[in-house]
């Protein structure tokens, strides 16, 4: 369970694709989909996970978790892999 983290296209923010159970969700630009899918701050997410280095392997594994507990991610979620997508 982890977010994998690339630059933007366009040179800053970082886009972000969610693998989880064996599968990966692209979910697009961090805070597009902070505010447009999970409905929260980036500060609020942070808060939540303790930390803001989520580069770092144990916060990026709360920030998985996170992200899941919210959307309702399970084994037995059938989705398509842009469906979480804030594009």
């Amino acid at each position: 369970m982890k977010v994998h983290i690339t630059r933007g296209s366009y040179g800053f923010g970082h886009e972000w694709t969610l693998e989880v159970y064996g599968k990966q969700y692209y979910l697009g630009q961090d805070v597009k989909f902070c505010s447009r899918v999970l409905g929260v701050s980036p500060s609020t997410i942070i808060s939540a996970i303790g930390s803001s280095e989520i580069e770092v392997p144990e916060v990026n594994k709360r920030l998985a978790r996170f992200i899941c507990k919210k959307l309702g991610v399970t084994r037995k979620t059938n989705i398509k892999p842009w469906e979480l997508c804030a594009q």
